[in-house]
């Protein structure tokens, strides 16, 4: 196994997020995620993060990421920065749990006044960890 893993999750419910240069439709083998998330009406809400370590813990680098499906009522941003996510038990950084390391969070803002449901897809993709997710994320916007 290369020392690098994904592993998706926010402080708010976990979602990693994905994205490869192909903007379109799910690639071969492309690993597909669906979640759920709430968020309040015009208010930047932090949906997940997803980082790339060494196995001390150290940065490897930022997953690429971007919008396969755009959300109908609402944008979606990446900001890079200091995350904690939770790596799966089997991971060979599952020691990295937690700690502060420097990832990508994903963003949602609906627009302002509306409510209801907004949908999305996004796609992750470490090149030299040849691995892709497409992640299909649904926002209950509420007040």
């Amino acid at each position: 196994m290369k020392p690098i893993s994904l592993i998706s999750l926010s402080a708010f419910v976990g979602i990693c997020m994905a994205l490869s240069g192909c903007v379109s439709t799910p690639l071969d083998g492309a690993k597909q995620n669906q979640y759920s998330h709430r968020a309040i009406s015009g208010k930047k809400t932090a949906l997940g993060m997803v980082a790339s370590v060494k196995r001390d813990c150290t940065f490897n680098s930022y997953p690429y990421t971007g919008i396969i499906k755009q959300p109908a009522h609402g944008k979606v941003t990446f900001e890079h920065g200091p995350v904690r996510v939770k790596y799966d038990k089997d991971s060979d950084v599952y020691i990295c749990s937690g700690k502060q390391v420097e990832g990508t969070t994903v963003y949602y803002t609906s627009d302002p006044g509306f409510t209801g449901t907004d949908q999305f897809t996004m796609r992750l993709t470490v090149l030299y960890a040849n691995k892709v997710n497409d992640e299909n994320l649904t926002v209950q916007v509420v007040k």
